[in-house]
């Protein structure tokens, strides 16, 4: 690890994030809808594998929910996309995104069909869900990485080569609040919570 390394590393790893963010207009993106995503992964790049599939599922159980808690509190489309402050949130979402990723979603002004603004909004609250839950499952195993502070830190001070005491601390705190296994979904009888 040096300095020089680890610029190099954080300027990368905005490319190397593989979100559907990435795929280009040209090719039907970028993808907030993680569905559609793993289907132009299959499609397209051939890949197809027991994970994608799972998540696929996985995040249509979390939009379909989106949508039905939706419908419970606006009677219309038109509705959730004159709610301000869905607006404010999905704005601030929008931002984020361009900003982490590098990615322009889409300017929800130019957008006059209110069944696909409500369908943004229920792509990115599913996509939040997904990402909370399966998301963290998959890179939660970090953990045994991070225990080790000269290893692996979330921060380096300028000039050392290894994380400080108090970033050894609050990495350990996080993991031991976030890196936890999370309860079986997929392959057990949950119907009864999906009504």
């Amino acid at each position: 690890f040096s300095d020089k390394g680890l610029q190099l590393a954080f300027a990368h790893a905005p490319r190397l994030v593989m979100s559907g963010m990435e795929v280009p207009p040209s090719e039907g993106g970028p993808f907030l809808n993680r569905s559609k995503y793993y289907e132009y992964l299959k499609n397209k790049r051939g890949i197809d594998t027991e994970y994608t599939r799972q998540a696929d599922r996985l995040y249509n159980i979390f939009n379909k929910f989106v949508l039905d808690y939706m419908d419970c509190y606006y009677p219309t489309a038109a509705d959730v996309a004159a709610d301000k402050e869905l607006q404010a949130m999905f704005v601030q979402f929008l931002h984020q995104t361009e900003f982490a990723v590098g990615s322009k979603l889409h300017d929800l002004s130019l957008i006059k069909d209110p069944n696909i603004i409500k369908e943004f909004y229920a792509d990115a609250m599913a996509s939040f869900m997904w990402v909370v839950s399966a998301g963290h499952e998959q890179t939660g195993n970090i953990a045994p990485y991070v225990q080790d502070a000269s290893f692996c830190a979330f921060k380096w001070a300028p000039g050392a080569l290894v994380g400080s005491k108090d970033t050894a601390l609050l990495q350990a705190l996080l993991m031991s609040l976030t890196c936890q296994s999370m309860p079986m979904l997929m392959g057990t009888d949950w119907t009864y919570l999906f009504p």
